[in-house]
Order: C-alpha cells, then structure tokens, then sequence
C-alpha cells in the first residue's frame, strides 16, 4: 500500500507538445496504412496474375476450337456439294452447326444451375431473392 501511494504521489510528465504527438499519430497511422497495402497487393498479385494466364490459355484455346469448328463445317460444306447444289449444303451445315450449339448451350445452362444449388447447399445459405423479401 504504501508503494501505491507513492506512485499517486508521483507527478506525471504531461508533454504539451501537441503538434508533435499529432505529427508522430499521423506518420503512424500513414505507415500502418501503407503496410496493409503492401500485404494486400502481395496476396493479390498471384491471383491476378493465375487469373490472366487462365484467361489467356482459355481464348488460346477457344481461337483454336473456332478455327477447328470452322474448318470442320466448310468440310462438311463440300461434303454436301458433292449431291447437292452449294446453297442447301451451306444451309444444311448452317442449320446443323446452330442446332448443335443450341443443345451445348442448354447442356451448358442445365450444369450452371446444377452448380449454382448446390454451392447454396454446401454453404447452406439463405437465397438471395428469400433475403430480399426479409425471411
């Protein structure tokens, strides 16, 4: 106790030097800030950077496929030219190749709207439109 009361008695060094300890909170806060931008541009840095080497191995790869595909229907055109004029294998082969890409693009819906349920099931996850109305 009686070292407690020592300490009250003590006088505290009160520094008036307000613009100085501003200064020092400011320069602090300012390196703190800095420092998290710093380790927020290190984490993102190899996602965008795995992101645009996916992005540029994916057109790659779609610049080959339409190449491919083109090629394949002016095969398919002068396949057809052989028993039919050139204006019914174009159609023939025009009418082939959007029926085919309606039905990949149905398959296509059909998996996106499976995946879609089942990340709400695995996050078990309100809804969105159930949020909007409160429930």
């Amino acid at each position: 106790m009686h070292e407690d009361s020592r300490n009250a008695a003590a006088p505290r060094h009160v520094s008036n030097d307000w613009p100085t300890l501003l200064a020092r909170i400011v320069d602090d806060v300012a390196r703190i800030i800095q420092t998290e931008i710093r380790l927020f541009q290190a984490g993102l840095t190899p996602i965008l950077s795995s992101a645009i080497d996916r992005f540029l191995a994916n057109m790659v790869a779609l610049a080959a496929f339409l190449a491919g595909g083109l090629c394949l229907l002016a095969a398919l055109a002068f396949f057809l030219h052989r028993w039919l004029d050139w204006a019914p294998a174009l159609g023939l082969t025009g009418g082939a190749s959007l029926g085919i890409g309606y039905f990949f693009s149905r398959i296509a819906s059909m998996h996106a709207s499976r995946s879609i349920a089942e990340l709400e099931r695995a996050f078990h996850c309100v809804p969105v439109r159930d949020r909007a109305r409160g429930e």
